[in-house]
């Protein structure tokens, strides 16, 4: 069952972090916010393939609940007031509210979370920005990196889910929001682009199907889930979490020269978290033996008759 949204704000201290790709050539300009149309062209010069069903800005929000934002937040006097009205929306109880719900399991654009009544961070981190947008906020997606990162054991290996949260950073108001109330001192809030936010999206969409499976799952759940995780790093080529997941699937799939790839260009990109060093060892170890789920062979043609 989801439960009611805990919200949680903050004061930004200090300087937030803009992501430009640890490992990335340094940009003459940065592009961290899209409008739809130019997200849909930014996302089809990454990934030309990517099917019609995925190709959405994940802020895209219903006129409806626009409406209701903008009657709700006019009302208010200018300043963080205003924040705390458009929080409270999210899970105030229709009329007067959207009725959203925090559900961990559900990871989901701003548009499917509206149709499922409920989401995760990244979820309500989605309708917040795409709200906060239509009432022209400079409202944005961040990170929350832990010391810890969120990591969820499949029997002896560790995928990466994300923590997202959202920055309202004017020249007036500063917030940080968190919809779980984990982010304190110990956390570092980095602002993120709109496309790495997506890529966010459907690499915990992937992590989450195998989450919700058994661990010793039938292998197409599997080559599912790195389908998702390929896409992600074919989004943003920087995502860690994803690279370290697409070697979690690639080493149950059997390719573990791939896995091997997969997981040193993790460690390329960010050599803080420790499962990923831990997945390679165990990986290095099967490679000498018989990996538990072995992908299916394409089954062959009928002979001619």
């Amino acid at each position: 069952m989801h439960r009611r949204i805990s919200l949680w704000f903050s004061f930004m201290i200090g300087m937030l972090l803009v992501s430009s790709g640890c490992s990335s050539p340094p940009r003459e300009r940065i592009r961290i916010r899209y409008e739809p149309a130019a997200f849909r062209r930014a996302l089809l010069e990454r990934v030309p393939q990517m099917p019609e069903s995925l190709l959405q800005a994940p802020f895209e929000v219903p006129e409806a609940a626009v409406e209701l934002a903008r009657r709700r937040v006019d009302a208010q006097p200018r300043g963080p007031r205003r924040i705390e009205v458009l929080v409270d929306l999210l899970s105030a109880a229709p009329p007067e509210g959207l009725g959203l719900g925090y559900d961990w399991r559900v990871s989901a654009s701003a548009a499917r979370t509206f149709e499922l009544g409920r989401g995760n961070c990244v979820s309500l981190a989605s309708v917040l920005v795409g709200l906060g947008r239509e009432l022209d906020w400079p409202v944005y997606y961040a990170e929350a990196r832990p010391r810890q990162l969120t990591t969820h054991d499949l029997e002896d290996v560790k995928i990466v889910l994300d923590h997202m949260v959202v920055v309202v950073l004017s020249k007036t108001v500063q917030r940080v929001i968190d919809f779980t109330g984990r982010v304190d001192g110990d956390y570092q809030i980095r602002i993120i682009d709109d496309l790495t936010a997506y890529a966010h999206l459907i690499n915990n969409i992937a992590s989450q199907r195998l989450v919700e499976s058994d661990s010793n799952a039938d292998p197409g759940v599997w080559r599912a889930a790195l389908e998702g995780f390929r896409m992600a790093t074919a989004i943003q080529p920087d995502l860690a979490r994803a690279w370290n997941n697409q070697g979690v699937a690639l080493t149950r799939l059997g390719h573990f020269e791939e896995a091997r790839v997969a997981y040193l260009r993790a460690l390329e990109l960010d050599s803080v978290f420790g499962s990923v060093e831990r997945n390679l060892a165990i990986m290095e170890t099967r490679s000498l033996g018989t990996p538990r789920v072995i992908e299916a062979p394409e089954p062959a043609a009928p002979a001619p008759h």
